[in-house]
């Protein structure tokens, strides 16, 4: 690919280095990718800065489509979480504070409880006034 003059919001050297470990490795068997994954990167990069649609990319990125495989396929595998939560990790260790504890795991079990579908409209229901038998009382107050 020909070297392109880069964007604002693409990724520096230093940056790069702290990303790349985070990266799935390519695979033994097949054929070498087509385009480097700092170029997905800073595509996406691009798309994230200046709220552009996909199929605007500019033609000096990859295929809108590529990047958008790449990133649904990073956010399924939880990428996006494991390199926030390093960064996070790096900054708060740079500026003097403690890594934050990680949660027991009950608290984790409640918690997927809780961000499940049904809990969620059971709280809703909970919330409206009409569907509350608790609330009652407030309405003849």
């Amino acid at each position: 690919m020909p070297i392109r003059e880069p964007y604002s919001s693409s990724l520096t050297n230093s940056e790069w280095k702290q990303i790349e470990p985070f990266l799935p490795a390519q695979k033994l068997f097949g054929r070498p990718p087509r385009y480097h994954k700092r170029d997905i990167l800073d595509a996406l990069f691009y798309v994230v800065r200046t709220g552009c649609a996909w199929r605007l990319l500019p033609h000096d990125f990859p295929p809108w489509r590529i990047v958008y495989y790449y990133f649904m396929v990073w956010r399924r595998e939880g990428l996006w979480q494991k390199i926030h939560d390093s960064l996070r990790d790096l900054v708060r260790l740079r500026s003097g504070k403690k890594k934050p504890r990680r949660l027991r795991s009950s608290i984790l079990r409640a918690l997927k409880q809780l961000t499940t579908e049904e809990c969620a409209v059971t709280m809703r229901a909970k919330r409206s006034w009409d569907e509350s038998d608790t609330c009652w009382w407030i309405r003849w107050v």
